[in-house]
């Protein structure tokens, strides 16, 4: 699976033959998912929970549970995180005007324990790189399979809008 950040709160990932396309909507093969409830399509498990004017969505594709947070305001309830579940990979937003503080984004990190964190919405990237220890630079795109995600340590993805 292969993730690209668009730039904003947009996001592409292509699992083989199959192109997401996550932001203020979802769109699978051009089919857009209409928000909150429980879907599949394309063989990929979809949980949209409302938030608000916002909704979050969690995503079954090819045995990685991602978990895009779009443009949430607020720090989640234990119940919400619960409700999210075991995540492997977290996209959320990061301290830009409207969406939550670095620090109180970073508290959300830990909550929900991801394995992987990519950040999206940034206004202080540095100040996320030294609470969360990274040294990585930008990538444009994240290629990543189940069995490479890492067990012990989290990681987090720095990706380089591309803008489309």
């Amino acid at each position: 699976m292969n993730i690209k950040y668009l730039g904003a709160d947009k996001f592409e990932i292509k699992a083989g033959p199959v192109k997401i396309e996550l932001g203020y909507k979802l769109t699978i093969d051009g089919f857009e998912i209409p928000g909150a409830g429980e879907y599949e399509k394309a063989g990929i498990g979809i949980l949209g929970i409302p938030d608000e004017d916002n909704t979050i969505y969690v995503l079954c594709v090819e045995d990685i549970n991602i978990c895009y947070l779009g443009r949430i305001i607020r720090e989640l309830s234990v119940d919400e995180v619960k409700e999210i579940g075991n995540i492997d990979i977290l996209i959320l937003p990061l301290g830009e005007s409207g969406t939550l503080p670095t620090k109180k984004a970073s508290g959300l990190v830990a909550k929900i324990d991801p394995k992987v964190v990519i950040p999206m919405l940034y206004s202080d990237l540095e100040e996320f790189k030294k609470i969360e220890g990274i040294t990585d630079g930008e990538v444009d795109v994240y290629k990543v399979r189940a069995q490479d995600l890492p067990e012990d340590q989290r990681r987090a993805v720095i990706l380089k809008p591309s803008g489309k």
